[in-house]
């Protein structure tokens, strides 16, 4: 085909346009994204400057205990001590848990005060050695040589929160050594300043100490013992977050290395509306030259026949997908239904629970209650996944364990539970089903039989994929059942019912009880699923 001049215009406009255009979505995306990461920078900053004053107010309160043990006649008392440190709280508007204890050469509390208390935790007498290594002591050691004050590593208390421990020499007026003072305060006065305004609703914070281990509000995971109950829900580990999101600063408190970064929870993204609409601006100016161009009687002929055909194809895939969208809403509607019914069963099972005296009445109608709520589970399940056929496996092998938790767990129990479990993993509604009976069986007999009150008590899930079948591997730390126990002779409701279902999945179970309380069930799924 010959190409003429008129042609070669209408091709360099375009590529012209579509140059320009292509600039001008550049130069907005990258104005936008500079804005969404200024506005992560100010809140980061922000927070650095709060924090700042912060460690100022821990310079004062420390400074001034240190001025006050020194300047006076004597060694205060602990009432003399206790007494100057409510005036000095007071004073400096602070609200938040700190601990004074006087130490002697020896390393032997001599007291221990709060600004109520004396000796919360009778201390008294009781020897540093005891909590910290042999490093730790001889930094105090060096410590009482100098008149500095040193702030050590953030500590997990027994009272319940983590403290930042502050050291210095303490002298009476001669100069004379005495031992050291050191006062613990809550690092979450510090952290706290991160978190004013709309900090905790939109970003994530994160803070490692000495760029080795996590520091949150509430625990310092350094693997010493946790003794705070409560969670810091702010905690970076909470969110899914990728490390390149994050930006760092350092914080030197009394040469401790904060490291404090800050993402957004969930990153904005440029709206594409603009650009969408500039392209598509574009195509329909560019298709209506060409079109205009090319107007031959045959071309449009043509153009017609296939409106015409991409109509009929729409309208095809428009009853489809009105007839699919019908078909989802009634399997919805459907495993809505089933999972409702039998939570009414499990009322009526409630019901007749209260009405009976017989205790193995009412422990028989629990265990039916949880399998019958290990099955509705699986129906909310899949009311709520997106293929109405496939189930998380860990999602809702957790929810299924914290539910038998809460209705047989003793308060005093101590439980350590280990889940290994994909997160990606799926299965269908029936494989789950029967796995979530089989696992409600065995939690319920490892608290009916193994775990005691008086004991650290662990518990191990896992599912593994080993070729073409699954293993699933639970463990409790009870004494177990002989090696050579019968399971196919069992008069157990129980263990007849573990057998069933693993003859369902077409597996085997085997069992041992070497280091732990172990059960192994090879299975595989009903209906083979994969990965998202």
């Amino acid at each position: 085909m010959k190409i003429n001049k008129y042609q070669i215009v209408i091709t360099t406009i375009l590529l012209i346009g579509l140059l320009f255009l292509n600039q001008f979505i550049s130069s907005y995306y990258a104005s936008e994204n500079k804005k969404i990461e200024d506005t992560l920078k100010k809140t980061h900053s922000d927070a650095l400057i709060r924090a700042r004053a912060g460690i100022d107010v821990y310079a004062t309160l420390v400074s001034s205990l240190k001025s006050y043990t020194k300047n006076n006649a004597s060694l205060p008392t602990d009432i003399e001590l206790q007494t100057f440190l409510k005036d000095l709280l007071d004073e400096i508007k602070f609200n938040n848990s700190i601990i004074v204890n006087y130490i002697d050469t020896t390393h032997v509390f001599r007291y221990i005060i709060t600004p109520n208390e004396i000796d919360p935790l009778r201390l008294k007498g009781v020897s540093v050695k005891d909590f910290v290594d042999k490093d730790r002591i001889d930094q105090l050691n060096n410590l009482m040589l100098t008149e500095d004050i040193s702030l050590f590593t953030p500590i997990n208390l027994r009272e319940g929160w983590v403290g930042f421990p502050f050291n210095f020499s303490a002298r009476d007026k001669n100069n004379n050594l005495l031992g050291y003072f050191t006062p613990i305060i809550n690092a979450k006065y510090l952290l706290d300043y991160f978190y004013e305004g709309n900090s905790s609703k939109e970003f994530v914070h994160k803070f490692r100490v000495e760029d080795s281990f996590d520091l949150t509000r509430e625990t310092y995971y350094d693997g010493s013992s946790i003794y705070n109950v409560d969670k810091d829900l702010e905690y970076y580990k909470n969110f899914d977050v990728k490390e390149d999101d994050y930006i760092y600063s350092d914080i030197n408190v009394f040469n401790l290395k904060l490291k404090v970064g800050s993402a957004y929870k969930n990153k904005p993204k440029v709206n594409n509306t603009l650009a969408f609409l500039a392209y598509l601006w574009y195509v329909i100016i560019s298709f209506l030259i060409i079109i205009i161009y090319n107007q031959f009687s045959k071309n449009i002929a043509l153009n017609e026949n296939l409106k015409i055909a991409n109509e009929e194809i729409s309208n095809q895939n428009s009853e489809l997908a009105t007839n699919l969208s019908k078909v989802q809403t009634l399997i919805k509607e459907i495993h809505h239904r089933v999972k409702n019914n039998m939570q009414m069963i499990s009322g009526i099972l409630t019901l007749q629970q209260d009405e009976s005296n017989d205790t193995k009445v009412k422990t028989a109608l629990e265990q039916s209650k949880n399998r019958i709520n290990s099955m509705a589970l699986v129906h909310e399940k899949l009311y709520g996944s997106i293929s109405l056929k496939d189930i998380r496996a860990k999602e809702y092998l957790e929810q299924l364990i914290d539910f038998v938790e809460r209705t047989v767990k003793s308060e005093d129990l101590n439980l350590k539970k280990t889940i290994t479990i994909d997160k990606e993993l799926n299965f269908d509604g029936d494989t789950t089903s029967n796995l979530g009976l089989i696992i409600n069986e065995l939690i319920t007999n490892s608290f009916k039989y193994a775990f005691k009150n008086d004991r650290i008590n662990s518990l191990s899930i896992s599912i593994l994929q080993e070729l073409d079948y699954y293993v699933l591997i639970y463990e409790d730390s009870g004494p177990g059942m002989p090696e050579n126990y019968n399971f196919e002779n069992s008069n157990s409701l129980g263990m007849q019912l573990i057998l069933i279902l693993t003859e369902q999945l077409q597996g085997k179970l085997e069992y041992s009880n070497a280091k732990m309380s172990t059960f192994i069930i090879y299975f595989n799924p009903l209906i083979p699923s994969f990965k998202d």
